[in-house]
């Protein structure tokens, strides 16, 4: 072998390894930058987006990374620049970049671009929790029944985004439905059960109660709730003292998540079996009054610190297992 050959292998052999390690360098600070994002650490996401976008200049995930940094810091016509690149890649577009799309342009009031970019973006990723969320959420003032499934298709993505299930519970709960719309809200605060809007999501919920029963004794016979989603739950109309109403909220949702293991789900409501094989296992195995305690917390929280001290096996079983979910 000549020097000449032997200087080129060389060359050619500490350049691939240059660029093996540019390529390292940048998944790291990729993957740093994606998970400072997902926590909401902006400044710092973009500072390791931008030095991985360096090294690695058309690589979609760290676009989108970016483009999504820039909706999260207000600048919309940034994050749509940055998405438009982010989907380039047709074989390996990436799915923040077509949220970017839809939102950015939502913003910047562009309806006909927003519209376009979740539809190509759910025919790519149908399966995206947030793209769903989103279809979900534009949706629903204008198609009930369309917006409604979009938003179960989420939750069954990822359960654990409790925006789905608030959502989904209010608007339900604004078609005068029941059961859709409670469950949804029980979820939610099994979820964030001590959240600022926690307690007047549980004064809903009572609301909801006290005119679901008010409609059982023919009180009011107007009801929009809808047949394909039933239990034989019926609420108890409150007849106490003030001071006796978390106990009748606690019984109240102890009896309707024990319903659920009987509960109806017509083939047109299929989605809502979510919730229906939620609770029911939550009743079968146990767990009814632990959950009805945790969830009432912030509306009730002395009734509810009395019964956890004095059931705290029971309490930790059910966070047992919901860590397992």
């Amino acid at each position: 072998m000549t020097f000449r050959l032997r200087t080129v292998i060389t060359l050619l052999i500490l350049a691939s390894g240059v660029g093996m390690y540019s390529q390292s360098a940048a998944d790291a600070l990729k993957l740093r930058g994606l998970e400072l994002l997902d926590r909401g650490e902006n400044d710092s996401a973009m500072v390791y987006l931008s030095r991985a976008l360096l090294d690695a200049p058309d690589d979609a995930d760290i676009l989108g990374g970016l483009a999504m940094v820039y909706i999260n810091m207000g600048d919309a016509q940034r994050a749509v620049d940055f998405a438009v690149k982010g989907v380039k890649d047709r074989l390996n577009p990436s799915s923040d970049a077509y949220l970017a799309g839809v939102l950015g342009y939502e913003k910047l009031g562009n309806v006909r671009l927003r519209n376009k970019w979740l539809d190509e973006g759910l025919e790519v990723f149908p399966s995206d929790y947030l793209l769903l969320y989103h279809a979900g959420r534009i949706n629903i003032p204008f198609d009930k029944e369309k917006g409604e499934k979009y938003l179960l298709r989420s939750i069954y993505a990822y359960p654990a985004f409790a925006p789905a299930h608030l959502l989904l519970g209010e608007n339900m709960y604004r078609r005068g439905e029941n059961l859709k719309a409670v469950v949804p809200l029980i979820y939610y605060l099994f979820l964030n059960h001590n959240e600022l809007n926690s307690a007047d999501i549980v004064a809903s919920i009572e609301r909801l109660y006290s005119s679901w029963s008010a409609s059982t004794q023919s009180i009011s016979k107007v009801s929009n709730a809808s047949k394909g989603f039933t239990t034989d739950f019926r609420p108890e109309e409150f007849k106490g003292k003030q001071d006796e109403k978390g106990q009748w909220f606690v019984n109240q949702t102890i009896g309707l998540i024990k319903s659920m293991e009987t509960a109806n789900v017509a083939s047109s409501d299929g989605l809502w079996l979510f919730y229906s094989d939620f609770f029911s296992h939550v009743s079968i195995l146990g767990f009814s009054q632990p959950l009805a305690y945790h969830i009432s917390y912030s509306r009730y929280p002395g009734d509810s610190m009395v019964w956890i001290n004095e059931n705290t096996e029971l309490y930790q079983m059910l966070a047992d297992w919901l860590l397992l979910l």
